[in-house]
């Protein structure tokens, strides 16, 4: 049984409500002792289509090089029905399950054992690009700058808006059972819920501007007056880009100097009758694309910023935008996205009083730990709320308001609950954000 015990917290605010449970389970509790989740409908139908499949292809294979040994089909049939076959295990194998011990995830050559984390922020939900089948919400487990991905629950849909939503419910569920059975404890204050109040603001646990405390305030910026935040280079993107515009270019002008009498013969489809040369679609597509992305990354640089004011914040984006100072620093909130090359972007985000959503250049952060670009992200934010508390222009009523989007509101409130999280355990950004790798 769940006991609700007010406790103070230095940061949450006051009124914070602390859920502990019981050592032993109660006898009354009526409920499965473990939990089982495997993936989705969809991925089990595709599992046990790749298993069926897998013989018919193997039997098709080996009665075709029994009647002509000759035949030269028959061992790439055998290799796909092996492979199609090995898919299918692989795809019915994973399960995750819940129980007393902890986490038990098993994939296709191994089972992962992990222990029930101290808060629901050790759950993260995490929506990855799943190509052309659409986007994947994933769960991850696990401390400060160590996260495992759990083989199940996952969803997946081709072109859905609320996997996170779906995913984060379900995680909810699986983590009240925990409470409930007295495997789990949240050590996390969690703010009463209010009769008549949003259900989505009751769950907002806590608001990014709850627990900032203990993140770090750069004291330099704070004395600029206005506070300029510039968004910092990308120089992943800035070195691949010309890279590939010098490589292209330099084949292309090498080619153009060489002419068709010295050049090699894999390039003599490059010139035309006339001896000119022809340069093929591919090659201008990727140029093209090349092109676009590092004027992107300089516009960015030379752009896109924030100026900080007593009047409010400036916005220049793709557009300029004017936003008074917010009611409150829970107006302020943080989203993240997975990137190329194994990088984690985050990113401040702000409400305007409309209720829509705007990002805030200057404060994109990137890092291979998706915590760390996090907490300097909210480093940042903090940076701009000091900056108008010390000069008396920011001030927090403590009012939150939900975003009309769930999904955005969803990611809101994940950001916060895990910044609160990462921030109470004593962890602040470091020297692993890669400051200059934006």
């Amino acid at each position: 049984m769940t006991i609700p015990q007010r406790e103070p917290h230095g940061g949450f605010g006051s009124g914070a409500v602390s859920y502990g449970v019981q050592a032993t389970t109660p006898a009354s509790f009526q409920g499965p002792e473990s939990l089982m989740r495997r993936q989705d409908a969809s991925s089990r139908i595709a599992g046990f289509a790749f298993l069926l499949a897998g013989p018919v292809l193997l039997y098709v294979g080996f009665m075709l090089h029994v009647l002509d040994p000759g035949l030269e089909v028959a061992a790439p049939l055998c290799a796909a029905g092996t492979l199609v076959l090995i898919l299918g295990i692989a795809v019915l194998r994973r399960r995750t399950v819940f129980d007393a011990r902890g986490i038990h995830s098993r994939g296709l050559l191994r089972t992962v054992h992990l222990p029930w984390p101290d808060s629901r922020a050790g759950f993260m939900v995490v929506v990855a690009g799943g190509g052309k089948g659409g986007p994947v919400a994933l769960v991850e487990v696990g401390a400060a700058g160590h996260r495992v991905r759990l083989s199940a629950p996952r969803l997946s849909s081709r072109g859905a808006k609320d996997l996170r939503l779906r995913l984060e419910a379900e995680v909810d569920g699986i983590w009240a059972w925990a409470l409930a059975r007295g495997y789990a404890r949240e050590t996390m204050p969690v703010p009463p819920a209010r009769q008549g109040a949003d259900p989505r603001a009751a769950q907002a646990v806590p608001p990014l501007g709850a627990a900032p405390r203990a993140l770090p305030v750069d004291q330099t910026l704070l004395a600029h007056e206005p506070l300029i935040l510039k968004e910092r280079p990308n120089w992943y993107g800035l070195a691949v880009s010309i890279a590939v515009l010098v490589v292209l270019c330099g084949a292309a002008g090498a080619l153009a100097v060489l002419g068709p009498e010295r050049a090699p013969q894999s390039f003599s489809g490059s010139f035309g009758a006339d001896g000119t040369l022809r340069l093929s679609v591919g090659f201008w597509m990727l140029l093209v694309v090349s092109a676009g992305s590092l004027l992107g990354n300089l516009h960015r640089i030379v752009r896109e910023r924030t100026t900080v004011s007593r009047e409010g914040l400036v916005l220049a984006g793709r557009r300029t935008r004017r936003v008074a100072w917010p009611p409150s620093r829970s107006y302020f909130f943080l989203r993240t996205r997975r990137r190329h090359l194994g990088h984690a972007e985050a990113c401040a985000w702000l409400l305007d009083p409309a209720g829509m959503a705007l990002r805030v250049p200057g404060t994109r952060r990137l890092s291979r730990d998706e915590d760390r670009a996090l907490l300097a992200a909210a480093a940042a934010v903090q940076t701009i709320w000091e900056w108008g508390v010390t000069r008396a222009v920011a001030y927090d009523d403590g009012s939150y308001c939900p975003a009309p989007n769930d999904a955005i509101e969803q990611e809101r409130r994940a950001s916060g609950r895990r910044v609160s999280y990462l921030t109470s355990c004593g962890i602040v950004p470091g020297t692993g954000a890669h400051p200059g790798a934006l």
